[in-house]
């Protein structure tokens, strides 16, 4: 990398607040991108049919997670699997809560590209469902159905090095385990990576897991020196990756790679989710790629947000005692925190943007990630949005990486004013707050601050740049 990228990174990383479980790539089966996002008006339908129309639907966007043996808890496989679900199928789909995938165009956000491993329905695909689901879900002919479906390999193409855990951990009771796992490649020589994954060793717990670029002393530090030990909050070092069901391995762009030295090793935090009626052992394995030189772009991520002052960084909102505070009340269910950076020197260069995502925890309900160009070029938009996830969920968290070439994708430069907007329910009326006092024996809503803890809260943009090498 350059002397020039080496700075901008370091001057970039005085804005940023590396605080949190930032990125997860959770959507159930990618399937294509090209859908839509929005209302539910397509045409009705009434001779839709299970083979005919529903099941290639279920096999693009829902099988990754609902099918035997995996996380989704039922399979919609079969016609006799998918027609008790119906009416929950037609609901889920018509509010958007399925498939998972909570990046969506609003009123104050109109993404200007479309993303990879997109899984969401079209409204005329939503209207099936409602049409199947009215037409009391009718099978129609077998020979409609489409061939069988195959699950995508969820293995790293051409890895050249499995590592699996050591150790193994028993997931059981009632509460989700937050965990971190050490995996040390034990590099001779420093080496550019243009693929990472993760490939669990107990689908029916695994929900989710992010993979992190950790100085091996640091991860030693943190751990006491085991392979294993508790984390929920800050992140163990720098993003690198994310798994979820359905989702594929991380392969970046051509010509694009990122660095990890020999004191380097890789912690992935795994988020476990019980079974509920079993006591289930897991033993994941994390895959790498090697490139074979250096690639011309390096690929790094920033979290963007969760400190500052006014003007530069916490923005002030009008629950503030005074100087702009990170504080969400007790009983506030619109609260808003606003954050803005300055993006430091480029020498000129304009960076390109591959990844965006947003972050909060159990109080947040949308997130807005976005930037103001000081001095816009003719094909730019003075004020573009990035994402908008406007039904944020912790337990669904990704980051959303964009459909386009490089040449192509959004760029951030010398002082573009990156803006990092996020709101909250603080009442018993969000369940997820309901759940975060329950896991704290707390009966009612108390203020929610800045922190890593299950009841305090976050505002982060998540940001994949890229840097020529």
């Amino acid at each position: 990398m350059s002397q020039t990228a080496s700075r901008w990174l370091g001057a970039l990383s005085l804005v940023v607040f590396g605080g949190a479980t930032a990125l997860a790539a959770l959507a159930c089966d990618p399937g294509d991108a090209g859908t839509t996002d929005g209302g539910t008006t397509g045409t009705v339908q009434s001779d839709v049919t299970f083979h005919k129309d529903i099941e290639p639907i279920l096999q693009r966007s829902c099988l990754g997670c609902h099918r035997v043996g995996e996380i989704a808890g039922f399979s919609l496989e079969k016609y006799d699997d998918a027609k008790p679900m119906a009416a929950l199928m037609a609901a889920q789909v018509e509010t958007r809560l399925m498939p998972p995938f909570h990046a969506a165009d609003t009123a104050d956000c109109k993404p200007t590209h479309g993303f990879k491993d997109d899984p969401r329905l079209s409204d005329d695909e939503v209207a099936l469902f409602k049409a199947w689901k009215e037409a009391g879900a009718p099978e129609g002919n077998p020979a409609d159905a489409p061939p069988p479906y195959v699950a995508e390999d969820q293995a790293l193409p051409n890895s050249d090095l499995d590592l699996t855990a050591k150790t193994a951990e028993t997931i059981e009771g009632g509460n989700d385990i937050f965990q971190c796992v050490v995996y040390d490649p034990a590099l001779t020589e420093d080496k550019w990576l243009d693929g990472i994954n993760i490939v669990p060793g107990n689908r029916k717990v695994a929900h989710h897991a992010l993979m992190f670029r950790t100085p091996r002393a640091d991860a030693a530090a943190l751990s006491g020196g085991a392979e294993r030990f508790d984390c929920f909050g800050a992140p163990p070092g720098d993003l690198v990756g994310a798994w979820a069901p359905g989702a594929t391995p991380l392969v970046l762009p051509p010509d694009v790679g990122f660095q990890m030295t020999t004191d380097d090793v890789i912690v992935v935090q795994m988020h476990y989710h019980p079974t509920l009626d079993s006591s289930e052992v897991d033993q994941s394995t994390v895959q790498f790629r090697y490139i074979d030189s250096e690639p011309a772009w390096s690929f790094q991520f920033a979290l963007v947000g969760n400190a500052g002052s006014a003007g530069q960084g916490l923005l002030a909102d009008p629950d503030d005692r005074g100087m702009p505070e990170f504080r969400i009340p007790a009983g506030s269910k619109d609260h808003v925190e606003d954050m803005a950076f300055t993006v430091p020197d480029t020498a000129g260069f304009d960076v390109p943007v591959l990844l965006v995502g947003t972050h909060m925890h159990y109080v947040g309900f949308d997130g807005r990630f976005s930037v103001k160009r000081a001095n816009p070029g003719s094909n730019q938009l003075a004020d573009e949005c990035f994402v908008e996830t406007p039904n944020w969920d912790f337990n669904w968290q990704r980051g959303y990486m964009y459909d386009t070439p490089i040449s192509e994708l959004p760029t951030i430069a010398t002082g573009d004013t990156l803006q990092v907007h996020c709101e909250y329910n603080n009442t018993m009326g969000n369940v997820f707050v309901q759940d975060a006092l329950k896991q704290q024996g707390l009966a009612a809503p108390e203020d929610v601050y800045l922190g890593e803890t299950t009841l305090d809260e976050m505002c982060l943009g998540v940001l994949g740049y890229l840097l020529p090498n």
